[in-house]
């Protein structure tokens, strides 16, 4: 565990350096600062540490400063005399605000405040993994799409692509119909099962089943051909290519 002192009082950090021994973690701390300019540049250049002890009244400020000004996530344990800034610390990823004098009691109190609260994260993630792993991703199965006055259920599969022309979204169905629908295409992206449809371009996404044929087009592009027929050519960019192939021979 890497842990860096903010204090501006050689014996105080002596002491804190002391009692982190004593409670048995060994040799953890990286460096001490002193000032918050200091501070700022040794935060803004170091890979951020596992924990912080940062006393708040430095000789050219308070450490509040350092945090307003450099971006961390790394979990502090204020260490002061005075407890008028208990509140503005649970503002700066405070775990826990002793004060002065410390003593072993209280500091083993705070370490171990600490871990847990890391443990219980480390927990979380897994348990955000385990789901992430085992529970795969639900993909849209159908659609209430507006017909005049009525809401008519369309599955999925009914759709061939979607397309946009002149500010909407239709959605283009095998049997003929031309349906709008009040998604954007970047979110219908997020919700149609990659392995059955794709973005081709900018205006359209096409389900695999309604791809005839592609051609070449100028400068390493395709054209692909949809039934039913598209309004518009469908032109797949030569960046987009080589995974469009990719996309539907695997499919």
């Amino acid at each position: 565990m890497k842990i860096v002192i903010v204090e501006d009082e050689p014996a105080a950090a002596s002491q804190l350096k002391f009692l982190l021994r004593e409670i048995g973690v060994e040799d953890p701390v990286e460096t001490v600062i002193e000032s918050v300019e200091e501070g700022i540049k040794w935060f803004t250049s170091h890979p951020s540490p596992d924990l912080i002890f940062s006393d708040i009244q430095l000789a050219d400020g308070i450490s509040f400063d350092i945090y307003e000004q450099v971006q961390l996530n790394t979990p502090i344990i204020f260490t002061t005399a005075f407890d008028e800034y208990a509140i503005r610390a649970f503002k700066h990823n405070s775990v826990d605000y002793l004060l002065k004098p410390i003593d072993e009691d209280s500091l083993r109190f705070s370490i171990e405040k600490f871990q847990n609260q890391q443990l219980m994260q480390k927990e979380r993630l897994n348990e955000l993994i385990q789901k992430q792993v085992f529970m795969p991703k639900a993909y849209r199965k159908s659609f209430l799409v507006k017909f005049r006055d009525k809401l008519l259920p369309i599955k999925t599969e009914e759709f061939a692509y979607f397309f946009i022309d002149n500010g909407l979204v239709y959605g283009q169905l095998y049997d003929g119909r031309k349906l709008v629908v009040d998604f954007k295409l970047e979110d219908l992206e997020g919700q149609l099962d990659p392995a059955e449809f794709t973005r081709a371009n900018r205006q359209y996404i096409l389900s695999r089943e309604s791809i005839v044929e592609i051609e070449s087009h100028f400068n390493s592009r395709v054209n692909v051909k949809v039934q039913p027929e598209a309004s518009f050519s469908i032109i797949i960019s030569k960046e987009k290519v080589t995974p469009f192939k990719r996309w539907f021979e695997q499919n």
